[in-house]
């Protein structure tokens, strides 16, 4: 099937995952949202939380992040960063772990922006109001003042697609983006 969108082309280095009018389906958990994004907007880098000082060899509880939540109808689309000496692990929702392996969850910290200057690999979504928590270890054999950390992205406006249009994505008549919003969404259909 041919390419029913023109190529999409970000500000700075995220490129937005969805332009205005185009069909996207957010998946939380197991359930699939269709929607149609009618405005986005983009969010420059901010600190979007500070979980605070962290004793020598220890971890943080997870600490929501409601700075990245969004209204009713919204979905966010995130890269981030810490900006001190400590590894982060993020969840999505709170009780779902990104980046996780059979034996590990991958932290990411500070050097990250050395090894993925653009942050592809910290990329995540929020849809509506599940916000996403942060867990931070401090390694190393002092303790941390501040754990902050640095959020950046897109917000986008959505609205409710009709059950034809819904049907056409389905039998593969008309594009859609798929839109990870959770830990695991499983399989989109």
């Amino acid at each position: 099937m041919a390419d029913l969108y023109p190529h999409k082309s970000g500000l700075g280095l995220v490129e937005p995952v969805a332009l205005i009018n185009h069909n996207v389906c957010i998946l939380y958990g197991s359930v699939k949202n269709w929607r149609k994004v009618i405005f986005l907007e983009p969010i420059p880098f901010f600190q979007c939380l500070n979980i605070g000082a962290i004793a020598i060899q220890t971890t943080t509880p997870r600490t929501a992040c409601p700075n990245l939540a969004m209204l009713d109808g919204e979905f966010g689309q995130f890269r981030w960063f810490p900006m001190d000496n400590a590894q982060i692990r993020l969840f999505l929702p709170q009780t779902d772990g990104r980046f996780a392996l059979r034996n590990v969850q991958v932290p990411v910290d500070a050097t990250i922006t050395d090894r993925d200057p653009c942050l592809h690999l910290t990329e995540f979504f929020v849809w509506e109001d599940k916000s996403p928590a942060f867990e931070a270890m401090n390694i190393m054999d002092y303790a941390l003042t501040q754990c902050r950390i640095v959020a950046g992205g897109y917000r986008y406006v959505t609205v409710t697609l009709d059950k034809a249009s819904i049907s056409k994505i389905e039998a593969g008549q008309e594009a859609c983006t798929y839109v990870v919003a959770s830990g695991n969404a499983g399989v989109p259909r």
